[in-house]
């Protein structure tokens, strides 16, 4: 009865220690590192679709730290046949998967308070916090950023320059190694803001 009074009139409920522990963080931020995060999904429909993957690699003062990097793969019931050649997970079978909940907290320990940036960033952060949602969390408190609007001050225009990943790897010749998994796409998206802020 507690719990549904909290949740009626909008108190919040009684979080697990991984969430606590993560809001906890942004008391003091790490304001240096930045977190380039990209998720593979059944599908580009937020209200139906899943996270199949999740990757992310770690920039400091501009530099990305390899060995400071994060990749998972969740475990759901769903797939969808027209997403496996983009992705390339059949059947989402691995010995490695892991449950969408330990995802998460494992997620949001690496995240920590750091920025996320990203390429079209704003649907990984709406399944990310539908997969929070789900869990009965609140969303993201980190501050977001994309490559986009990056792009578009680079060029010094005030509209968005809706580039995909493959152009904008091309435009700044990086080889486009490991595209479409998560952990390759947030390396190639990493060095594509290498070239954006760095003269």
């Amino acid at each position: 009865m507690i719990n549904w009074w909290r949740k009626l009139f909008g108190v919040p409920t009684d979080y697990p220690e991984y969430w606590r522990s993560y809001a906890e963080l942004f008391k003091h931020p790490a304001p240096e590192r930045i977190v380039v995060l990209d998720c593979e999904t059944t599908g580009l429909r937020p209200c139906e679709d899943k996270i199949l993957s999740i990757g992310a690699v770690a920039l400091c003062q501009n530099r990305i730290y390899i060995k400071d990097q994060f990749s998972v793969y969740v475990k759901q019931k769903m797939t969808k046949a027209e997403s496996v050649p983009i992705h390339g997970i059949v059947g989402n079978e691995s010995e490695n998967l892991i449950t969408e909940e330990e995802a998460v907290k494992q997620l949001l320990a690496y995240l920590g308070s750091s920025k996320i940036l990203g390429h079209h960033i704003q649907f990984d952060i709406k399944m990310i916090n539908l997969a929070l949602k789900n869990l009965g969390l609140p969303k993201l408190k980190n501050k977001i950023q994309d490559t986009i609007d990056l792009y578009s001050q680079y060029k010094g225009v005030h509209e968005v320059m809706n580039k995909s990943l493959d152009e904008l790897c091309e435009e700044f010749n990086i080889p486009k190694k490991d595209r479409h998994t998560a952990l390759g796409d947030a390396f190639l998206t990493a060095q594509v803001y290498q070239r954006l802020v760095i003269i």
